[in-house]
């Protein structure tokens, strides 16, 4: 008799620092009419593969820290948290959301400066914070 062998793919979580192309409509719930391609980096992934992600952009500005040791120092990214795609939903890799080459990922040292920004030093931490809160599964003691 022969054993049928296990065919399914082995569960492999989505690593921290790893890119995603997106298009800005897919992003949160904000109604935005732009359809460009943007790269977007994990942060965080839980055990269902849900991501929280923080977008990467090309240009300076209000909210942003650039990325020294990414892409030669052209690369900035956005002090905002998201967790759910523009239908509510969680992050995942989608249709919607498209894996990069791991090339292209962040190092782990940038990503842990992300995070450290993003929840402990920009304008939306706290928004931010309650975000990852809810993506980690805790309830807010405020709700």
């Amino acid at each position: 008799m022969s054993k049928k062998k296990n065919t399914k793919k082995p569960f492999k979580r989505v690593p921290q620092g790893r890119t995603l192309s997106t298009k800005d409509n897919y992003i949160g719930k904000n109604k935005t009419k732009s359809t460009k391609e943007r790269p977007v980096v994990v942060i965080e992934a839980d055990d269902e593969n849900n991501l929280a992600i923080v977008i990467l952009s090309s240009r300076k500005g209000a909210n942003r820290t650039q990325l020294k040791n990414y892409q030669q120092g052209q690369s900035y990214f956005k002090h905002f948290v998201e967790i759910e795609d523009n239908e509510g939903r969680p992050i995942r890799v989608n249709k919607k959301f498209r894996e990069n080459h791991k090339n292209q990922d962040v190092s782990q040292l940038d990503v842990l400066k992300i995070k450290d920004t993003v929840l402990n030093h920009s304008k939306p931490m706290q928004e931010n914070q309650r975000k990852i809160d809810k993506f980690r599964g805790k309830k807010n003691p405020r709700d």
